[in-house]
Formats: C-alpha cells, sequence, structure tokens
C-alpha cells in the first residue's frame, strides 16, 4: 500500500498521480487538445461582436500559477479568505455533518470514506479539511483516501509536495492524499467506471502519460424494466470479458435490505418472497444514468465558487450528472458566491496590482499555443507565435447586474485580425483571418452569482438538497452542503424564475415521475421505519393500528379507478379489473377520525379485524401493493395521451385525471399522517426506525447557528393588513367532468371543500410575522405550574426537562426553541389569548401568506424531516413559518356553492360538526403539490394534538 502522499515504490519525491484524460486517439493532438481547438475556432467564427474564446484557456500550468498568486495576494479577491476562513473556522464541524451518513447502523457507515475534490488548486484551503479529517480517523482504521482532481500534471506534482511538506507530519498514517490529472468529465468517468474501487496503487501506472488502464466495468438497467428510484432495480454487470453477473447490490439498498423495499433481513419471516415493485414502460418514465459501483461513501469538494463559471443551466446538468449515489450518504461541498454589491464584485475582478489583469490575458497566450499545435512550456511566458498580437489587447471586466454574473472580455484596441492556420492534422485546411473592429469584446469568462433564491433553484433542478450551510464572517460567501436523496419533491417558485434555470410547473395530473417519488417516500416510511413489532401497535388511539394505512393505500387507490373506469354491465372494471384479493377493498376502504372527547362518535369507516391474528400477513399487504401500481400504470399506458415536447407528460379527459390526481394527493396526505403517528413512539426501545436515504442532522452543528440557539425577542414584529377583499378557493366542479372528454393538461384540481371560487372580507388587522415558537410556548407553560397538560409534540425527561419530539427522537428544547409550536387549536389559542389576541381566521391567514410567505426555503417536502426557525420576510424576500400548517379560528362548513364530491363522498361534509377548524398551508412532511396550491383547506378537531400544526397571534 502507499504510503501517504508517496508512491508505494517509496520514493519520497513524487506523489502518487491517477491519469484519468480522455485516452488519445490521434498520433499528433490529444482528443482533449482537437476538441479545445475546436472550441477556440467556432467562437472565434461567430459573428462580429458575439465572439468567444473557451473558459478553459484560462488553467494552463502558467495560468494556475497566476491564479494561485491572484488568490493569495490580491486583497479584493474576496472569495478565496472568505471561503478559507469558512473552512478553517468550521472545518471538524464541516467534517462532522458531512461523514454523518444516512444510517447509523449501515455497514458502510464504517468505512472509511473518499474525499475527490474537482478543480484542486493550491491545496492551500483544502490543507483545512484534510487536517480535520485526519483529526476524525479512528486510530484503528486505514487511511482515508483523498484524491486532488486537476488539468496539469506538473501543477499536481508541485502542490501535492507543498501539502507534504506544510502537514505531511500530520496526516501521514491517517490521509492519504494523491492526484487526479485530467479534466472534470475525465474524473466523473473515472469515479463512474469503477475507479475507487482499487487502491491508487494497484494495478495502474503511477504519475504516467497514458490513460489509466484500471479494469473498468459498466451497469445498465434490465431494458424490460425501467424501475422508480428506490424500488425493485437488478442491474446487469458486464465485465470486460462479457461475462454476465447479477451486480450483488441495487443503487437504493444496502446489502442488510431487500432492493425497494427496505425490508431488513431479520424482517424476511414476515414478508416471505421479496416483493417486486411493477416496471414502468420506458416510454413513460426514462431510465436513470447507469448505476455507479459500490464502494464507501464518497464526498466531493468544488469549492471557489467554481460553478459560477458554468451557466445557470449548464451549472444543473453538471451538477445533475456528479456521481452522488441517491440515499447514501454521499454528498458534495460547494462554494458559492453570493450577489454581493457590484463595486465589490467589480474590485474582485480587477485588482489594483493587476494580477487579475495578468491572469486574464494568459488565455490569449494559450490560444495560440493551441491554434499552433504546440506543447505548453511549463510556467514560462513563452511566446507562440504572432497569430494574436499582444500589444493589440486589453482585458475589461463588468457586472451585469440582470443576469447575475461578472462577466470578463479581451477587447481589441484597434482594427485587427486574429489567424487561424491549419490544423496540423488537416494541413489542407486555408489559412483564416478573423477581423475585429477597435472596441470589440472577445468573451472568456462568466462568473455566476447566487442569490439564497436562485442557490435553491439551482439545487432543487440539480435534485440535490441542502443539509447544512456555512457562511464567512462577512455574509459575502457561503459553502453549501448538499446530498442527492433519496427522493426530492420540487417546489414551484413563488418569486419570478431565476433567469435561465428552467423549472418546471405542476402538471395537472401527476406523471409517473411523481408517483415514483411518492411510492419511494411511501416504502421509505411503510417499510423502513415500522419495525415488525409495531405493525399491530396505535402509536396514536384515536387512529387505527399501523398495518391498516400499509393496505388503505392501494385499496383506495384500487377503489378509486374502479369508480371511474367501469365496464358494461356485467363486464368487469377496465385496466386489469379490480385488483385481488377483493376482500381488502372491505377492510382497507376507510380510516377514522372519531372525535377527541368521545372515541365512540365516529364517521362511516371499515370495519377491520379485532384480533392481530386475523389481519392479513403483511407480505399479503405487500404483494397488493404491487398489484395495485401495477395497475396503475396500466392506466397511464392505456388512456393516457402524451403532450408533445414534454416526455413523461400523459393528458387525460377529466374524470380519470380527476381520480389520478385524488389517489396521489391522498396517499400524500397518509404519508404525513402515519409520520405523525409514528413521531409519538420514536426514540424509544423497539419503536420507530429514523429515516433512512437522508443524511442524519447533527444537533449539534444545527444548534450552533445563530437563528437556532439567539433566543428568540420577547416583542414579536406584526404587519398590518390592511381592509380588502380576497378570493379562496378555485373553480373545479365535478359535475362538469362529464362535459369535458378531451385529454387536458390546464385544468387544476382539488378537495370538494375547494371549489368554487368565492369572496371574503379582511378587516384591518395587525399579525405576527413569525408564528409561536417552543421557547415561548414554554415559558407560558411554566407559568401555569401543572395547570395544562403536557402538548403531545413535547416529552419530559426524568429531571422534568422538556424535550421536542422529532422522528429521530426527542432533542433538548435549546436545540428546538426556535421552531414553531406544534399543538391543538385550544392550546395556540391559551396562548395568544395571554398576549391580548387570537388566532388569525382563514381569509386573514390567506391575505398574510399571499403577502409574506413563499420563500425558496420554505420546509416542506422532506426538505428536513423536522421544522426548523422560521424566516421573517423582509422588504426584498418572503419569509416561511419553519415547517408547519397553520390553525386559523374558521370552522369548517359548509358555504355557499359548496357540493360533496361524487367519486369520494363525505371527504368534508362527514366533518361540518362544529368541532373541526380549517387549517392552511402544509408541513415539513407535505408535498409541494398540495402545500403550493393556494385553494387547498386542511381540517383538524380543535382538540386534536397529534397533527403538526401551529399557529400565529392576531390582534384587532
Amino acid at each position: 500500500m502507499a504510503h501517504s502522499l508517496q508512491l508505494s515504490s517509496g520514493s519520497a519525491s513524487t506523489p502518487t498521480i491517477v491519469d484519468v484524460r480522455v485516452p488519445q486517439d490521434s498520433e499528433s493532438i490529444s482528443t482533449a487538445i482537437a476538441s479545445l481547438r475546436t472550441e477556440i475556432v467556432n467562437g472565434l467564427l461567430k459573428p462580429g461582436h458575439q465572439r468567444t474564446l473557451p473558459t478553459l484557456l484560462l488553467y494552463d500550468e502558467r495560468g494556475l500559477r497566476l491564479y494561485d498568486e491572484l488568490t493569495t495576494r490580491v486583497k479584493e479577491y474576496y472569495l478565496f479568505p472568505a471561503e478559507e476562513q469558512i473552512l478553517k473556522d468550521h472545518g471538524n464541524e464541516i467534517v462532522q455533518v458531512m461523514t454523518r451518513g444516512v444510517d447509523q447502523h449501515s455497514p458502510t457507515q464504517d468505512a472509511n470514506p473518499t474525499i475527490v475534490e474537482l478543480g484542486a488548486g493550491s491545496l492551500r484551503k483544502t490543507s483545512h479539511i484534510l487536517l480535520a479529517l485526519a483529526r476524525s480517523h479512528q486510530p484503528s482504521s486505514p487511511p482515508l483516501r483523498y484524491y486532488a482532481l486537476d488539468l496539469e500534471r506538473r501543477e499536481l506534482l508541485r502542490t501535492l509536495d507543498q501539502l507534504n511538506e506544510s502537514i505531511g507530519e500530520d496526516i501521514r498514517g491517517k490521509v492519504e492524499a494523491s492526484g487526479m490529472w485530467g479534466t472534470y468529465d475525465g474524473g466523473i468517468a473515472f469515479i463512474k467506471n469503477g475507479g475507487l474501487t482499487h487502491e491508487p496503487n494497484e494495478d495502474c501506472p503511477k504519475d504516467s502519460s497514458t490513460a489509466l488502464n484500471y479494469r473498468r466495468a459498466s451497469y445498465r438497467h434490465i431494458p424490460e424494466s425501467v424501475t422508480p428510484r428506490g424500488l425493485a432495480s437488478t442491474p446487469i454487470l458486464e465485465t470486460p470479458t462479457g461475462v454476465r453477473a447479477q451486480s450483488p447490490i441495487s443503487r437504493s439498498s444496502s446489502p442488510s435490505t431487500f432492493p425497494g423495499t427496505g425490508i431488513s433481513s431479520s424482517e424476511r419471516e414476515l414478508t416471505g418472497t421479496m416483493p417486486s415493485s411493477p416496471p414502468l414502460s420506458p416510454n413513460l418514465l426514462p431510465a436513470e444514468d447507469e448505476n455507479p459501483p459500490d464502494h464507501p461513501p464518497l464526498h466531493l469538494l468544488f469549492l471557489g465558487s467554481s460553478i459560477g463559471n458554468f451557466n445557470r443551466n449548464d451549472a444543473v446538468e453538471f451538477l445533475s450528472g456528479l456521481p452522488l449515489r441517491p440515499g447514501s450518504g454521499d454528498t458534495l461541498l460547494l462554494g458559492l458566491d453570493h450577489r454581493n454589491e457590484a463595486s465589490v464584485i467589480e474590485r474582485a475582478y480587477n485588482d489594483s496590482a493587476g494580477v487579475t489583469r495578468a491572469f486574464m490575458l494568459n488565455g490569449l497566450r494559450g490560444a495560440e499555443r493551441i491554434l499552433n499545435g504546440l506543447p505548453e512550456e511549463g510556467n514560462q511566458d513563452v511566446d507562440y507565435g504572432d497569430l494574436i498580437k499582444k500589444d493589440g489587447w486589453e482585458y475589461v471586466g463588468r457586472w451585469n447586474e440582470k443576469e447575475g454574473r461578472h462577466e470578463g472580455y479581451y477587447r481589441s484596441v484597434r482594427k485587427q485580425d486574429i489567424v487561424i492556420p491549419a490544423d496540423s492534422d488537416r494541413p489542407h485546411e486555408p489559412i483564416r483571418n478573423v477581423p475585429f473592429d477597435e472596441g470589440e469584446l472577445i468573451n472568456v469568462e462568466y462568473s455566476y452569482k447566487y442569490s439564497d433564491h436562485e442557490a435553491y433553484s439551482l439545487f432543487e433542478a440539480s435534485k440535490l438538497r441542502a443539509v447544512y450551510r456555512w457562511k464567512d464572517a462577512t455574509e459575502r460567501y457561503s459553502l453549501w452542503l448538499l446530498e442527492r436523496p433519496s427522493f426530492l419533491f420540487p417546489l414551484l417558485p413563488s418569486l419570478p424564475s431565476t433567469p435561465s434555470i428552467s423549472r418546471a410547473s405542476f402538471t395537472s395530473v401527476p406523471t409517473l415521475a411523481e408517483w415514483s417519488e411518492l411510492w419511494t417516500l411511501w416504502d421509505t416510511i411503510t417499510m423502513g421505519m415500522i419495525p415488525p413489532n409495531m405493525l399491530h401497535q396505535k402509536p396514536i388511539d384515536l387512529r387505527h393500528k399501523c398495518l391498516f394505512y400499509l393496505g388503505h393505500i392501494p385499496a383506495f387507490l384500487d377503489i378509486q379507478l374502479g369508480k371511474v373506469l367501469k365496464g358494461e354491465e356485467g363486464e368487469p372494471e377496465k385496466a386489469g379489473g379490480a385488483v385481488e384479493p377483493l376482500r381488502f377493498r372491505t377492510i382497507f376502504e376507510r380510516g377514522i377520525d372519531p372525535h377527541v372527547d368521545d372515541p365512540t362518535q365516529c364517521h362511516p369507516h371499515s370495519e377491520v379485524p379485532q384480533a392481530d391474528e386475523d389481519w392479513p400477513a403483511l407480505q399479503e399487504i405487500v404483494a397488493y401493493r404491487d398489484r395495485v401500481r401495477s395497475r396503475l400504470v396500466h392506466v397511464y399506458e392505456e388512456f393516457g395521451t402524451s403532450e408533445e415536447g414534454r416526455p413523461g407528460v400523459r393528458l387525460f379527459d377529466r374524470t380519470i385525471g380527476r381520480a389520478l390526481w385524488m389517489v396521489w394527493e391522498h396517499e400524500a396526505f397518509h404519508a404525513e399522517t402515519l409520520l405523525y403517528m409514528l413521531i409519538q413512539r420514536a426514540g424509544v426501545e423497539d419503536g420507530t426506525i429514523p429515516p433512512k436515504g437522508f443524511i442524519r442532522p447533527s444537533w449539534e452543528a444545527l444548534a450552533a447557528l445563530k437563528e437556532w440557539v439567539t433566543p428568540l425577542a420577547s416583542t414579536v414584529e406584526t404587519v398590518t393588513l390592511e381592509p380588502s377583499t380576497i378570493s379562496v378557493g378555485h373553480d373545479d366542479l365535478e359535475d362538469e367532468d362529464k362535459l369535458s372528454s378531451e385529454p387536458q393538461n390546464s385544468h387544476e384540481y382539488g378537495w370538494d371543500n375547494e371549489s368554487p371560487r368565492r369572496t371574503a372580507n379582511v378587516g384591518r388587522v395587525r399579525i405576527e410575522n413569525r408564528p409561536i415558537s417552543n421557547g415561548e410556548y414554554h415559558d407560558f407553560w411554566r407559568k401555569l405550574d401543572g395547570e395544562k397538560a403536557l402538548p403531545a409534540s413535547w416529552v419530559l425527561t426524568e429531571n422534568g426537562d422538556v424535550q421536542v419530539r422529532t422522528l429521530y427522537g426527542p432533542v433538548p428544547l435549546s436545540v428546538a426553541q426556535n421552531w414553531p409550536f406544534i399543538g391543538a387549536y385550544d392550546e395556540l389559542f391559551e396562548f395568544a389569548k395571554s398576549k391580548g389576541g387570537r388566532l388569525p381566521n382563514e381569509a386573514e391567514l390567506l391575505l398574510y401568506r399571499d403577502l409574506y410567505e413563499g420563500s425558496e426555503e420554505t420546509n416542506v417536502g422532506f426538505k428536513h424531516w423536522h421544522p426548523i426557525p422560521p424566516q421573517l420576510p423582509g422588504s426584498d424576500k418572503r419569509g416561511h413559518n419553519g415547517g408547519v400548517w397553520e390553525w386559523t379560528s374558521s370552522i369548517m362548513d359548509t358555504y355557499e356553492g359548496f357540493k360533496s364530491s361524487w367519486i369520494y363522498p363525505g371527504y368534508s361534509s362527514d366533518f361540518f360538526d362544529g368541532l373541526h377548524h380549517v387549517v392552511l398551508g402544509g408541513s415539513y412532511a407535505t408535498a409541494p403539490r398540495l402545500s403550493q396550491r393556494r385553494s387547498l383547506r386542511n381540517f383538524y378537531q380543535h382538540n386534536y394534538p397529534y397533527a403538526w400544526i401551529g399557529g400565529r397571534v392576531a390582534y384587532d
């Protein structure tokens, strides 16, 4: 095995360099150089005043040295010191959060991670991470592996040597640092093709001028089985000899679980045979990228705000293509520069010492070298010819406020030509002269900056979740820790879309891709969080046992499909007919919501078995679930019409479309219901298992954030709503469904209590701009000295301290003091009354949400599996409430124009009992398709304490 920073041969002078360049296919010029030359020529041959040169020209060996000087000497260039300060001050914390993993019991959590830095540069900043990794290293474990990926071999040798000189003794035996020589694409391909499964000195040349000849294997899905992420998918391993074998592990399951189910091997007796999820037709749900090989946790570093050199859509494409395995604990530490003051940015890119100017003009030197087909002469200012006149160009930079980017150009100081010689591979090509006017510009670099809104848009479009964020002392720069979770529910942009980032709107009917995400969520909860001993338990007495919900969701789906796919008299239902066993429709049709004060009073519901042994077995229910899912896929294939230009989108007539929309939202609602039941058993022996597929929160690190740890001011700011008339609900009459038989994608469906659109008057009212917090309610509760029962969202420790429930177990109040308090309407009403206020009515809260809520950071859709401190609205930004529904004082009741649903009669009308209040918004476990529909109205009994609902105080 290689020693730290050295070759296994024992050489103390030459670090290990892994060559990941694209293989050469030309005798005279490499593929990469040929491609770069083509890009140079194409950019110069664009129409006048639209010409470009590739940014890559800036980063040859000499350019990297100049950039090193720029980042270490130029005080105006704030990005480097800001990032270095974060890494120096928070290195231990970053490593601790980064390496937490998704499951503390997973075998991969004990494996040493591999760290790969994309575009490593000088490694001065990186040394802080490596030192933190060394401090976290367990003495009995093998060294962690770090790879610095960069373009220039000699520069890698130099920087790795310097790293060895500066911290080699501190990390020896704990972190092995090696180089990767190549482009981003080469490094990413190396990882995807299994390069990290080998030791850096195993079966490969070191520091070789030829491409690394590792044994490579490629994965592909079975063609007939394109399955949702997180569901059953067995890849095929193709070895170089052509022998095929099943891969021992699928993308989203550990060796201790059955792929696609989340059921551990210890539960095999309950499940019998391994369930398989329904295959989706490839024309409905595109296959994902090739499965990366199984290797220890991977942590990518992409620092220096280098992502800013990509335009916004290319940044999405690049981040989407990174080899981060969904739900695995792999992470990306990403540096992002903020949209700072224009003057600050302009000075950073045009410093008084002229270092930036020299760095940028070096790109012209590189362009000429490549046009002439010459090799680089190291860190020397060599004259490569006279194709581009050195005295004919100057560097200019400018800030583009609209696009949010700094732009770097070469400006022609006179009328002149650039000469493009014939390619040495194509000597027959003519020499071309490209004329330039005086003052004409050639663009060479864009450096995009990111507001918070733009950053979250970027992450979401790239299927990444923000786990943690660190800012520098000036708050000009951020390091973001990101992961690719098991599933992701995107938000609709509440603000105008970010320039150049494409974000799709919700379709009328959920796509099969959305079903894939929902099924992954549902299986994460039902097959991964409920231990076998809890299946027949009731975490909440006012609800059914856990096992009921596993059968209820597929039964409800099958029943609703049956209603809209009835055959002719005596004929079976369409789309394969009702799914067997039909008795499941009777057992699992409808759940319960009894009166809290008198549970014997309840709406019509299913009659369920009384004895545990009389219930269907888990494996029967899971097999039934999969058959119902297959039927739903059949409906999309048989009755859906494709929409041109929108792959995966299917159009339906309104009758079938409503059923498909309803069963999706019903399942999403019940995922939240089941979770607020399970939280009552989280953190106890043999209780709820924490969610997998997401990096576990580090409460210690989160509690160090000022918005978490700083007690809220005793005086809460309010906003004043002036008298106004607002619209409530939308127009969605089920009676009109049968009149619209044409496939469509423009209708907004809703539950029966949302229609028709109507108006409501709002008087002048003040409303607090943040919800009632745990800390505030705790102070109120303590003063009552036992008069009020302990809220259901809290627990008491043996010494009488309050802790707040989470799905990971209770956390100290000091961690959750600024989270929104979760409680019954009655509890929040009493708190508001103690302050001389009340809870807002539905129209008041709706108007407040219209004006002040809707931040990109809104905590819905499992961005977090717990509440977070709210974000207060400001003059230039919207806020969010931390991740809870909100109570209103409005009673759930009928109104003019209300019509009960024919497809789901009693959904609302069964609860027009004077006990249920309207709640608005959504919690951290609410899918954005629900929470972002303005007309959505949920409802709960005033004394029901378990749902994730908070509230804010209003004053007349």
